[in-house]
């Protein structure tokens, strides 16, 4: 009985993938069998085969890629634990070489789907590690990516489609333009990740297209600065900054709450604040407070966070 005949294919799939853990230079070798493996009739055959190409791709995306279609097809195994190590081992080949996997952009969108939530997220992180490499070569799903952030089963999906459009938006901001009231409704989720994501997303499109930053924007910024949790409120007042030295009319409410973080307990929020307001009063000093209290607390900050606070004060002065 040979390989793929359901004898002696788990031995074989676990050997090459405790190899592609220890020598991936040797396992490469080995890409065509694990190739082969993928259409065992074993599921822990296929999900060992799946793991080794996990563990290959970081050192050698190119041995990888020709298994790319059978990988693809293995999203659709019976097998949860051969369905999620494929859609693993697709993260780590883009997330090595995103070059390589262009030819599957809109065959693969429609994973965004999938009924496995796991293999949603995963998809859709493979779209956000796409655009963060080249925004463009995922335009062609950008409708897909929109869809994904209504995602009711994991929020994970919801993420990273939010990540993959916020870097859209750093090149094609008038494509991101429809997600933006999706992405309010999600930057006041109380998801940590969410949140951050929603928004970066909202600063990048709003500095291009600033007829999106509307009143619920504002809200929903302001709200996130004051009582979220450090880390978001620290995202926000950066997304704050961004906006603020482009269009500070656009943001009265959210640009309020900048100040007062100068002095917030935490030191990721005091950082996010400062950040904020040197982005700010750079370029539109009448946008924030320039009071004595205001300079006081920004003093107090120009040992603690890496701002030119000192020549801001010199010019404001």
């Amino acid at each position: 009985m040979g390989l793929l005949s359901g004898s002696g294919d788990a031995d074989r799939a676990e050997e090459l993938c405790e190899l592609a853990r220890s020598d991936p230079d040797a396992a490469a070798d080995a890409a065509d069998e694990l190739r082969e493996l993928l259409a065992s009739d074993e599921a822990d055959s296929r999900t060992a085969a799946a793991d080794a190409l996990f563990h290959l791709a970081p050192s050698h995306p190119d041995a990888v890629e020709p298994a790319v279609d059978r990988l693809l097809s293995r999203l659709d195994d019976g097998d949860a634990s051969s369905r999620r190590r494929a859609a693993d081992a697709l993260v780590a080949l883009v997330d090595a070489d995103p070059a390589t996997f262009s030819a599957w952009v809109e065959t693969t969108a429609p994973r965004l789907e999938d009924d496995d939530p796991y293999v949603r997220a995963t998809i859709a992180n493979v779209f956000a590690l796409l655009a963060a490499e080249r925004p463009s070569n995922v335009l062609t799903v950008v409708e897909d990516l929109w869809a994904a952030l209504v995602d009711s089963g994991d929020w994970d999906v919801r993420v990273f489609a939010t990540g993959a459009l916020a870097d859209i938006a750093v090149r094609h901001p008038e494509e991101v333009v429809p997600a933006v009231e999706q992405t309010i409704a999600n930057a006041g989720k109380p998801v940590p990740a969410l949140q951050v994501a929603a928004v970066d997303l909202l600063a990048t499109v709003g500095v291009d297209q600033p007829g999106v930053v509307d009143d619920e924007v504002d809200e929903v910024l302001a709200d996130v600065a004051q009582n979220a949790p450090p880390g978001q409120r620290e995202a926000a007042l950066l997304a704050i900054g961004r906006l603020g030295s482009a269009c500070p009319g656009c943001i009265p409410t959210a640009l309020e709450t900048v100040a007062p973080a100068l002095a917030a307990d935490d030191r990721a929020v005091r950082r996010g604040a400062a950040a904020a307001y040197v982005a700010i009063a750079s370029s539109r000093p009448d946008a924030v407070p320039t009071d004595e209290a205001t300079r006081q607390r920004l003093w107090w900050l120009a040992d603690e966070v890496d701002q030119p606070i000192a020549a801001l004060l010199d010019r404001l002065s």
